[in-house]
């Protein structure tokens, strides 16, 4: 399915609700994991457990948190992929037209920006978002 026939469904915050299945690796104030609807392959996102819309609702360890996990993500990226990008998104979607209404930062291996090279992503059945998410643990260890 597209990303954006996805998003025009009414859904429960994809972030609040993430099982222990989907998670990669979390700490105190955050969590890692595999983008749900990924630009490119190996295409990660990190997020405050707290539904949170701005930085500037975090607390001082929740940003410390964060930029943990961040940091972790881009070292495992950067181990399979030399050119890596980071996007962060607040959760204004209303304000901003965002897609989802929770502060995420994306850690994405190869972006390439063009002509509607973003607008087509796909999203991943649930089985094969935990599937995946399983092989990816085991390199992470």
């Amino acid at each position: 399915m597209l990303y954006d026939i996805f998003l025009k469904k009414p859904r429960p915050c994809p972030f609040c609700n993430l099982t222990k299945d989907e998670i990669l690796k979390s700490n105190k104030s955050a969590i890692l994991t595999l983008a749900r609807a990924p630009y490119t392959k190996d295409h990660l996102l990190v997020t405050p457990k707290k539904h949170h819309l701005t930085i500037k609702s975090l607390s001082k360890k929740e940003k410390e948190d964060i930029e943990k996990l961040i940091l972790y993500g881009l070292k495992k990226v950067h181990n399979k992929h030399k050119n890596v990008s980071i996007l962060y998104r607040e959760g204004n979607k209303k304000e901003i037209g965002k897609s989802v209404n929770h502060l995420h930062v994306h850690i994405i291996p190869k972006l390439q920006i063009g002509a509607g090279k973003l607008s087509k992503r796909k999203i991943f059945s649930e089985k094969e978002y935990v599937e995946k998410i399983k092989k990816i643990k085991k390199h992470l260890a």
